[in-house]
């Protein structure tokens, strides 16, 4: 379906609002923080542009969620022309607020001691970001302007609910590769690195499957 933005219905504003959203929280923030979490040791003999595999692949994926996430938030004040005073608002004023700063958290290299401040401040704020993203996704499931079907609930529930057993498999394989110890190769990847890829490709076909049927649920007359 071909949508004319400039038309004055604030509801394709709200549903481009909703896609951008998904997209960036449901899949690319999803896949983002999975792979700095758990391929620092997978990939190691890749490099690309002096840096490690694992580090371009983790900013690509969050610069696509800080980009949809700022376009999402632009478009519903638009939209609403001004604040609006509920909680997913509030939620997704304080959301916006943590995501525009996550690339300076993650960017800024002061001294050693204050280096290890700024990545802890990045990863919990990172965290904290994506459970109130979510959070509010179910809450903007119950505004009336939203113009969402029930049926949505269960279908967002169940990419959440997928994707933390994504990570329940990824911990384990962690667990195992820990307890095979760390290769004498340090050109090598740790232990269990093809299941670890293996899992990933799972999560990436899963949340993308995911998306596409909740973009599409969101859009259906």
């Amino acid at each position: 379906m071909v949508v004319d933005i400039d038309l004055p219905d604030p509801t394709v504003l709200i549903k481009l609002h909703g896609t951008f959203m998904i997209i960036a929280w449901i899949l690319f923030s999803s896949i983002g923080s999975t792979v700095a979490r758990y391929f620092k040791k997978t990939w190691i003999a890749e490099r690309y542009f002096g840096g490690e595999a694992w580090f371009l692949y983790h900013r690509v994926y969050m610069f696509f969620t800080w980009l949809l996430t700022c376009c999402g938030f632009i478009i519903i004040f638009i939209d609403m022309d001004g604040w609006q005073d509920h909680a997913h608002a509030v939620v997704g004023l304080i959301t916006f607020i943590l995501c525009f700063l996550q690339p300076i958290f993650g960017a800024v290299s002061p001294s050693e001691d204050a280096r290890k401040i700024f990545r802890l401040v990045h990863v919990v704020s990172g965290h904290l970001a994506y459970v109130l993203a979510v959070t509010n996704m179910f809450l903007a499931m119950g505004l009336s302007t939203a113009k969402l079907p029930e049926e949505m609930y269960g279908l967002f529930g169940a990419a959440v609910g997928f994707n933390f057993l994504v990570h329940i498999v990824f911990n384990i394989l962690e667990y195992m590769s820990m307890k095979k110890g760390i290769p004498t190769d340090p050109t090598k990847d740790a232990s269990y690195s093809r299941w670890r890829k293996v899992t990933l490709m799972v999560q990436m076909i899963g949340l993308f499957a995911f998306t596409v049927a909740l973009i599409a649920m969101l859009w259906r007359d």
